[in-house]
């Protein structure tokens, strides 16, 4: 495949869709074809997921189990590299994802599944070139989603959040592709730093 694909992780409110969007802009104003995609996804087993999921538990699971919810996850993954990431990539475009399957191992590996298990049904992604986790300290994410009204009972999203970020920084030793951004900084000074590594490990 002679397309790039970059991906975004990190806990919320570490400006990944900010960011991601900053970073379509520049290649695009560099002459390149982006897609600009996410996960989950908008297919019709995305919006399932946002449904049970996102909007009914970010804090304590969803209306089915942990397993359940993981298996949904890399089913929506599954779609997403066949239909849009790999035929994309395929055509020479960048393709910037906002999460991608480090977001299951983090969240959930952080609520008990087990690491290796997770990391076998996501066998079939394709890695990426370059998988940005933008660091940010619990404290401050808390504060971003309280600003932007997103979150209630906030000690058990502490909680989780805390567990994901120390997860994200473990997975960040484990895959070499991952690399790490202090995203306590301005949105400007964040795309540069993003901008900076793009052009080092990248072009």
């Amino acid at each position: 495949m002679s397309g790039i694909f970059i991906v975004f992780e990190g806990i919320d409110g570490s400006g990944k869709s900010t960011q991601a969007k900053l970073l379509a802009e520049w290649f695009e104003e560099r002459g390149y074809e982006v897609v600009l995609t996410k996960e989950p996804t908008d297919s019709d087993l995305g919006k399932i997921i946002r449904k049970l999921i996102v909007e009914g538990g970010i804090i304590d699971g969803s209306r089915v189990s942990y397993e359940t919810e993981a298996l949904l996850f890399a089913a929506d993954r599954a779609e997403h590299v066949k239909r849009v990431i790999e035929p994309a990539l395929q055509e020479g475009k960048v393709v910037i994802c906002d999460r991608y399957f480090y977001s299951s191992l983090a969240y959930q590996w952080a609520r008990g599944l087990s690491l290796e298990w997770l990391i076998k049904i996501n066998e079939f992604a394709i890695r990426p070139n370059l998988a940005i986790l933008l660091d940010l300290p619990t404290k401050e994410s808390i504060r971003r989603i309280k600003v932007r009204g997103g979150a209630t009972e906030f000690d058990k999203l502490v909680e989780l959040q805390k567990r994901v970020r120390q997860n994200y920084l473990k997975l960040a030793e484990m895959f070499p592709e991952m690399k790490i951004v202090n995203a306590m900084a301005s949105i400007e000074d964040v795309h540069k730093d993003i901008v900076a590594l793009v052009e080092h490990e990248l072009l």
